[in-house]
């Protein structure tokens, strides 16, 4: 399965960063963690969130 950072998926979805941060914070969308700790979007939770935008 293919995972975003939050930069990337704000890229694809046209926003900010900090929006597709807020969005995460909110629960929106659901993230997890690399082993750097970067937040990181499931495709088909980005897919789901395209949709839904």
């Amino acid at each position: 399965m293919q995972s975003y950072t939050i930069g990337r998926a704000a890229r694809l979805l046209g926003v900010s960063p900090d929006t597709a941060r807020r969005w995460a914070d909110a629960g929106r969308v659901a993230t997890h963690r690399d082993d750097s700790g970067r937040r990181l979007i499931a495709g088909r939770d980005l897919a789901a969130l395209c949709v839904e935008v």
